[in-house]
């Protein structure tokens, strides 16, 4: 068996390259720390729960070849690659974010949200909220109804129009977990259209409206937070006061206690336990408080309705939606310095001319801990007439979810002798290894869901399909999962020159 690999330059320009997530600081600081960050939780008699530990050890296996991978080769001069298999995990992995953040948006953007101008709407809690958001999605999941209903209030009443009327909109809400500290902040994006719908004689009649007035918005905020109270007052998640409900709620797991750190950027464990979040400052950098635009601020609520995107600018729109979904975490933006303390550089300066956070490795890893949402908590949520059993759903965006491949459900199809939507990996062709006539369908308009080849096109200009060498098409011949053959595999690429990935733990040593 002969393993070619293409020169650096080459594969980077036009072919695929394997991420080699063992080279990032993120990687080397959860490798190296992760032993250090479980004993510190049983040290207080506590530990974290099993899909966060689980979380942790899908991302060092993700990416990396040890664990698995796809053999991928031309037709024509027999080139081969290996692609590593991903863990497709929902909390801080940015290869998975970002692979999801591109499959949304251009999923959105392509079949969900219509040739109409969209509003994103921007709904943030105060603390104690955010607690309870964090630790029980249910809760957010009634308030969301609450909110959703009263914007689409708003709408139609700004359209002239009645419910009795059967005027309604549709949402897509992402709901986002981190700020821009990589502190825990439950928070709202919803996409909305700026208008609503009518129905006639079977067609859809959209009745545009302008930007919200600015009492129309200190209205809606005061109506959302007054019914986001009462809506859990009723349901028993706050204890109504006088002056102020409080939150009936107790930390029950280490995990709450991480959480409530991150919300309140606290230290959440080691010798500073309780202190402030170290800071870096550049007073040149400080800039007075400014007022922004479409932005109403109540009671530790803030709504937020600036961004707009017209119905022709679908290229702003999908960078919009890619804004939404995108990853907690940048990269490019993490550091570790000589001491062995992570730095995580903003991505814009505070008001106080702050540029930079500073975490201990363990802190830092109770940061990511406290990102990672529940099981079964859906991030991405479809209301109205966009949800996917609305009768008007196919009318107002003009499309129907399709399979990726003909005769598949969902773009789902068997592979080596399990489904892919069990398999941890990302298949070559959507989901599977296609025959012939099912890779012939790749070459019509794309359908729902993009697959991972359609992803890397659309967004990085690499053309996955497309051997570097000679131009020939690449094809999968194999998933390997087998140890035995992995080890054997590898060794064999690593004999033809392939260099070593360097040391795990020489940078944090």
């Amino acid at each position: 068996m002969s393993v070619a690999h293409a020169p650096r330059s080459a594969a980077s320009a036009t072919g695929y390259r394997r991420h080699e997530p063992e080279r990032t600081a993120l990687y080397r600081i959860v490798e190296f720390t992760l032993p250090n960050f479980e004993a510190a939780l049983q040290s207080g008699e506590r530990s974290a729960p099993r899909f966060v530990e689980r979380e942790f050890e899908d991302y060092l296996a993700c990416g990396r070849l040890e664990h698995g991978f796809v053999r991928v080769k031309c037709d024509g001069c027999r080139h081969e690659h290996l692609v590593a298999f991903s863990c497709k995990r929902r909390g801080f992995c940015p290869s998975c974010g970002a692979r999801r953040m591109v499959e949304t948006s251009a999923h959105l953007v392509d079949h969900v949200l219509p040739h109409v101008p969209i509003r994103q709407w921007v709904l943030s809690f105060p603390y104690p909220l955010r607690f309870l958001f964090a630790s029980k999605p249910e809760a957010l999941s009634r308030c969301l109804a609450v909110v959703l209903r009263a914007i689409e209030t708003d709408l139609i009443r700004r359209a002239d129009l009645t419910r009795a009327c059967g005027a309604r909109t549709g949402a897509v809400t992402v709901v986002q977990r981190f700020g821009s500290a990589l502190n825990l902040n439950v928070h709202l994006h919803m996409l909305i259209p700026d208008g609503v719908y009518t129905f006639d004689q079977g067609m859809p009649c959209f009745h545009e409206v302008g930007p919200p007035p600015a009492e129309s918005l200190q209205r809606l905020t005061a109506q959302i937070v007054r019914r986001v109270y009462r809506r859990l007052v009723a349901d028993g998640w706050l204890v109504e006061d006088e002056l102020q409900p409080w939150l009936d709620l107790e930390e029950t797991d280490a995990l709450d206690a991480l959480r409530a750190a991150s919300i309140r950027y606290r230290v959440a464990l080691g010798p500073g336990t309780g202190r402030r979040t170290t800071t870096l400052v550049d007073p040149s950098l400080t800039r007075p408080e400014t007022v922004k635009p479409f932005t109403v601020n109540q009671q530790g609520f803030s709504l937020n309705a600036a961004v707009a995107c017209t119905a022709d600018r679908r290229d702003r729109l999908e960078r919009l939606c890619r804004y939404v979904t995108r990853p907690a975490i940048a990269l490019e933006r993490l550091s570790l310095n000589r001491r062995g303390e992570v730095l995580l550089a903003l991505k814009r300066p505070f008001r106080d001319g702050t540029t930079h956070l500073r975490f201990t490795p363990e802190d830092f890893m109770a940061r990511l801990a406290a990102l990672v949402p529940r099981p079964r908590a859906n991030l991405t949520r479809y209301h109205g007439v966009f949800a996917p059993a609305h009768p008007w759903r196919s009318s107002v965006t003009g499309t129907r979810r399709e399979s990726a491949i003909p005769g598949s459900d969902r773009g789902i199809a068997t592979c080596t002798g399990r489904t892919a939507r069990h398999c941890r990996h990302e298949h070559y062709y959507g989901g599977a290894v296609a025959n012939d006539d099912q890779q012939a369908a790749f070459a019509r308009p794309p359908k729902a869901p993009l697959t991972w080849a359609e992803r890397l096109r659309r967004v990085f200009g690499i053309e996955i399909t497309v051997c570097p060498h000679c131009g020939g098409r690449l094809r999968v011949i194999a998933d390997v999962t087998d140890p035995d053959v992995i080890d054997q595999i590898l060794e064999h690429v690593r004999r033809e020159g392939l260099p070593r990935a360097p040391p795990m733990r020489r940078a944090l040593a």
